[in-house]
């Protein structure tokens, strides 16, 4: 029991200095115009205090004062009394920083400069990335790891702190799960560092968590996470570099994949935005709606629910550091089995916006117009692909040494065999997978003119022959026919993801229908509105018994026509979409629940178009054309349903070029 009275001691002088300088801090907010303000990028409606991070500085380092001249002063650890010197200088600085930023709402770059040179006063005190890993680094490598490391974790909390209890709770999490892993490591002044800062933000919690009556502020998600940082630096780990790597950043997991997310997100949108040339690049140091806790909100979860959830998965990935600081065996496999389970629920349930983004970095990159420039590219990576086959095969494989001869047989005649297949001639993201497939064949044909070529000027063996056949075309295959695959599967890809992810501002749609023309929409959904989707596909309809609760094209049969009014209740359904044609009976019915459930209902037969109750069509959306076609002649022979009705706006559509 002695053992705990100092953690005890310290964690209780933090948590109650929190709970009773936060409500003094939230009537000093108004005088010192720190006050947040509603708007569109805001979760609350009404104006609430953004001081609280300045009580939960006060009550750490308060805490921090019994650490160093309490009774337990001069433990081991890491972190001593000048340590703390320069912690208390650094997060003073960066707290004027982020209260300046509060009250004025300071350029991002400016706080970025301030941040680094918080950062930069640190490296000068010890807290370095060589010390953290006991081995020498050059001077650059290690200035530049140190502020990286500082810059990550203190903007991987600032950006978290966008909802109720986000940052404050992940900040406590974090906290608590580096201290269990420097007890582990018998380094008590560094966890109680932590276990101070732990207790302020439980303390502040008690006023943040929804409904927040107040906010941490920039002053204090940046003190948290400048905190963490400069700790988990201190840490002596003792173990291998993966570990000593890996565990710090786990218990700062969620914060710091939200911010990588953010990045990786805002860049690939203003990438986008350069190669269409719009003057719309989005700022990667700007602001957003696509953060984590935004995900989780958009996807029906209150306040408290996504604050839980991030909570949940924050005390996952706690755990499995500490699991991994504690094994002395297989803590590789138990960091590789967390991180799986992870990057699964990312993957399926995250990352959705930012997967998106990356699709349509590729798609409109290869879109450009083609040039000398893109031709030379696609050939040196044909040639470099069969290049690296041939090595492999020969030196890895086979353990043989081979000539000039050699190499321009294994290059050279496959690379021919394909390129008078008119390989550079074809747009491969809008290709057919029979493409592909004699493409591959073709890849073949040329590999096996070489291995002929092969039985006369090589002295190997036909056995040994047989299997650099084999190998050199798997090798060669995967990157001339696999890369070009990967941009088809980017485009399919790109088509769920775009009817996947959503916004606030989306429409529920259901599809009516699971045929070829569904998937057609879907397609050709990929191609709208390149930076939002504007709707969010629910799942498919139909009658097919053979398809009930099957998944087509990535979504979900829903279920039959029968069930279409109960499976509009329960998902609040507010669009249909027709793919395919039904019999009269079935549309009037379908039609009829128009203004009953307030629907939008279009069809869609290669275009979009609005349906009113009675059946006739309102217009067209977004409309194709064709050569020598207009847009009334064209709605005309695309659905006889309206080919006694007068096509609203046809005097103003205008001729379009064929799609691809």
């Amino acid at each position: 029991m002695g053992f705990l009275i100092k953690y005890i001691v310290v964690f209780m002088i933090s948590l109650v200095a929190s709970w009773l300088l936060v409500p003094v801090a939230k009537k000093l907010a108004p005088a010192l115009g720190m006050v947040d303000e509603p708007d569109d990028r805001r979760i609350h409606k009404t104006p609430i205090p953004r001081c609280g991070g300045i009580a939960v500085f006060i009550a750490t380092h308060l805490a921090l004062l019994a650490v160093f001249f309490g009774p337990w002063q001069n433990l081991s650890g890491s972190t001593q009394l000048l340590d703390w010197a320069f912690i208390l200088v650094g997060s003073t600085v960066l707290l004027l920083v982020g209260v300046f930023d509060d009250k004025f709402d300071m350029r991002a770059w400016f706080k970025l400069l301030g941040q680094l040179a918080v950062a930069l006063l640190m490296f000068f005190g010890g807290f370095t990335f060589e010390a953290f890993l006991h081995i020498q680094l050059p001077f650059v490598v290690n200035l530049g790891a140190t502020l990286f490391w500082f810059v990550l974790l203190i903007n991987a909390f600032n950006l978290i702190d966008g909802m109720d209890g986000a940052c404050a709770g992940l900040g406590m999490i974090a906290s608590a799960g580096l201290a269990g892993m420097l007890l582990s490591l018998h380094q008590p002044t560094d966890a109680l560092v932590l276990v101070a800062l732990a207790g302020a933000c439980l303390g502040f919690l008690r006023y943040n968590f929804n409904p927040a009556s107040v906010f941490l502020g920039d002053c204090g998600s940046m003190f948290i996470g400048f905190l963490l940082a400069a700790v988990s630096l201190k840490a002596n780990v003792k173990q291998s570099m993966l570990v000593a790597l890996l565990v710090p950043l786990l218990a700062v997991g969620v914060p710091v994949f939200d911010v990588l997310l953010a990045v990786w997100r805002r860049m690939g949108r203003k990438m986008i935005s350069m190669i269409k040339d719009d003057g719309l690049a989005t700022k990667v140091f700007g602001p957003d709606l696509d953060h984590i806790h935004h995900k989780l909100l958009r996807n029906g979860m209150t306040q408290r629910k996504a604050a839980v959830a991030l909570y949940g998965t924050a005390i996952f990935i706690c755990v499995v550091a500490l699991g991994a600081t504690a094994m002395n065996d297989n803590r590789a496999a138990l960091l590789m089995i967390g991180m799986i389970v992870v990057l699964h629920f990312v993957v399926r349930q995250i990352a959705q916006v930012e997967l998106w983004t990356t699709t349509q970095v590729v798609l409109q990159g290869v879109h450009r117009p083609r040039n000398l420039v893109g031709l030379l590219v696609a050939i040196f990576w044909d040639i470099s692909c069969l290049l690296f086959a041939t090595y492999f095969v020969f030196s890895m494989v086979l353990n043989k040494p081979f000539s000039l001869l050699h190499l321009a047989v294994c290059v050279m005649i496959p690379f021919a065999t394909i390129y008078f297949y008119n390989i550079y001639k074809t747009v491969w993201t809008r290709s057919r997978v029979s493409q592909l497939l004699v493409l591959l064949l073709q890849l073949v044909a040329g590999e096996a003119l070489a291995y002929v070529a092969l039985l006369w000027v090589s002295g190997l063996t036909g056995y040994e022959l047989s299997i650099a056949l084999i190998l050199h075309t798997a090798a060669a295959g995967i990157g001339i026919v696999g890369a070009r695959a990967a941009l088809r599967m980017a485009r399919d890809l790109s088509a769920w993801l775009r009817c996947s992810i959503n916004s606030d501002h989306d429409l529920s749609s259901l599809i009516l229908g699971a045929g070829e023309n569904a998937i057609l929409y879907l397609r050709q959904a990929s191609f709208e509105d390149q930076q939002k989707a504007p709707r969010k596909v629910i799942g498919l309809i139909d009658d097919n018994p053979a398809l009930r609760h099957k998944v087509v094209y990535g979504y979900k049969v829903q279920g039959n026509f029968s069930e279409l009014e109960e499976i509009i209740k329960k998902n609040d359904i507010n669009e249909l979409i027709f793919t395919h044609h039904y019999s009269d009976k079935l549309r009037a019915e379908i039609l009829a629940l128009q203004s009953k459930y307030n629907l939008l209902i279009r069809d869609f037969v290669f275009v979009l178009r609005d349906l009113k109750e009675d059946g006739t069509c309102q217009g067209i959306v977004k409309p194709y054309s064709m050569h020598d076609l207009d847009c009334k002649n064209m709605c005309l022979k695309l659905d006889d349903a309206c080919a006694n009705q007068e096509i609203q706006e046809a005097d103003e559509c205008q001729p379009l070029a064929v799609a691809d």
